[in-house]
């Protein structure tokens, strides 16, 4: 898949182009990320569209959320195919996912052991909200939301672990 270089500043986002001193691995995955951007740009749309034009507010709202992920998926995707665009031809690539640079650090990873804690603490409330909600006199929506919540708190234990692994792992000191 080739473009004309420079097509980017059109749309902002990265475009499909042959990356001048890629391998072949890495013309592929930017390739992949820059396909798939592509094909959730379009279902972002479908969605946003859809919680326009319906009727319930119910519905509206919990699009809304999922247009919200999405967003933030497009945006990360992007973040990598330029991560993967600098790699390849050495040529900075604003906004990139940062090259992996975590020291070993007692304090960051004293602080990430503090975060990790505090998220779950939450989890385990939300769990507890959960029960009330779906409980007698809570609604189905309101049980759902709580769950959505906990997903997302899972993720963040699932970043914060990430982290405290790059610190303890960290040839850098």
């Amino acid at each position: 898949m080739t473009t004309q270089p420079g097509t980017e500043a059109a749309t902002g986002q990265p475009q499909p182009e042959n990356l001048l001193g890629a391998s072949v691995w890495q013309q592929e995955l930017y390739d992949s990320l820059v396909d798939h951007m592509a094909n959730e740009h379009e279902i972002i749309e479908d969605y946003a569209r859809f919680a326009e034009e319906t009727s319930s507010a119910t519905v509206r709202y919990l699009v809304n959320l999922i247009v919200d992920d999405e967003r933030r998926h497009h945006r990360v995707l992007a973040e990598l195919a330029n991560t993967v665009r600098a790699e390849a031809t050495l040529e900075e690539r604003e906004p990139r996912a940062p090259f992996l640079d975590v020291h070993a650090d007692p304090d960051l990873l004293k602080a990430t052991q503090r975060f990790l804690d505090a998220e779950q603490t939450d989890r385990d409330e939300l769990r507890n909200l959960y029960r009330q909600a779906s409980g007698a006199g809570g609604s189905e929506l309101e049980a759902f939301m709580i769950s959505m919540l906990r997903s997302d708190t899972d993720r963040h234990i699932r970043i914060l672990r990430f982290i405290a692994k790059l610190v303890r792992r960290s040839p850098l000191r």
